[in-house]
């Protein structure tokens, strides 16, 4: 019984290897999507806001509007390092801390509502244009002070509501090639949940098992 279970056991293993594999080069995939979504996207949001609120732009003079357009371009130089100092967290990849009770829902996305505990890093990386927007005025709080700003761009970190993360807090779409990756991210993440549990049965009925062989030959 033993060396048949070890046998069921060690192919199931097999099999799970190259998904989780998979996961790994989408999860990369993801993260190179990313970059490339979110330094567009800091430009475009920049431009967004200096029309958004005019009398602060036009109340700036010409070194300090050249000073902010300064620091937005080097945001967007340093968009990959950003972006993968959010996204390139072991705790948001089931694939790298396989948990057998992880809900089968974590990576399902609905039409433009994504999957929370990735949607969150996503929004974390663009909130780091909303502290350029606040240095310079623009109506935008994203150190935690909610007391006379009108747009509230940071959040509390999950286990830490007393510290403070700057966060897009807006409608947000993807990109079409981050929404499809995450969708097959999502298949391969719900088989291989699957394989997981069932090794981990098996693992568990073989522990049973060597435990009641060692209650009868007593």
């Amino acid at each position: 019984m033993s060396e048949e279970t070890d046998k069921i056991i060690q192919n199931k293993e097999a099999v799970l290897l190259p998904l989780l594999s998979s996961m790994e080069e989408l999860k990369n995939t993801f993260i190179n999507e990313t970059v490339t979504f979110a330094a567009d996207w800091y430009g475009k949001t920049a431009k967004k806001y200096i029309t958004k609120f005019p009398e602060t732009t036009l109340s700036l003079s010409e070194e300090i509007i050249a000073t902010m357009k300064t620091e937005v371009n080097k945001l967007i130089r340093e968009t990959e390092k950003t972006v993968k100092t959010e996204l390139d967290d072991p705790k948001l990849w089931w694939h790298q801390q396989p948990d057998f009770q992880t809900a089968i829902d974590q990576y399902i996305q609905v039409a433009d509502k994504y999957p929370e505990i990735i949607d969150r890093a996503v929004r974390h990386a663009l909130g780091s244009l909303g502290v350029i927007l606040e240095e310079f005025s623009f109506h935008v709080t994203a150190n935690g002070n909610a007391s006379s700003f009108q747009e509230f761009w940071f959040d509390h970190p999950v286990g830490n509501e007393y510290a403070v993360k700057p966060y897009y807090p807006h409608l947000l779409k993807w990109s079409n090639e981050m929404e499809d990756t995450l969708e097959y991210y999502d298949s391969k993440f719900v088989e291989a949940l699957a394989l997981f549990k069932e090794i981990h049965e098996l693992k568990e009925e073989k522990k049973r098992q060597r435990a009641l062989t060692r209650w009868d030959s007593i």
